[in-house]
């Protein structure tokens, strides 16, 4: 009886901690002056770690990013970096980043 209790409650406990820690997925647009989309490397940089993609048609997707203060910068196939930019992630769901190109 208690074995059965003891695995009810870690079970209960696994399930809990999956819906606490969701994190975030990050889609990116790259655009232009023109509002053109750019393609290159987009990369945040973090508290939560070090996540990257690369663009197709000016956009790309980074999943399971944790929450919290990051810095990016996005390098163009041809050209210079962006100057690094400060962005919040929230802790779940889903965030939009819009990256204007040089």
């Amino acid at each position: 009886m208690m074995r059965t209790v003891a695995i009810v409650i870690c079970a209960l406990g696994l399930l809990f901690a999956s819906e606490v820690r969701a994190d975030a997925v990050v889609n990116v647009k790259v655009r232009n002056a023109s509002n053109q989309a750019v393609d290159g490397r987009v990369e945040l940089s973090g508290g939560g770690g070090r996540f990257t993609c690369t663009t197709s048609q000016g956009g790309c997707t980074i999943r399971s990013v944790p929450g919290g203060r990051y810095t990016v910068v996005f390098t163009p196939k041809s050209g210079s970096a962006t100057a690094p930019k400060k962005v919040m992630i929230p802790p779940d769901g889903s965030a939009d980043l819009f990256i204007a190109a040089k």
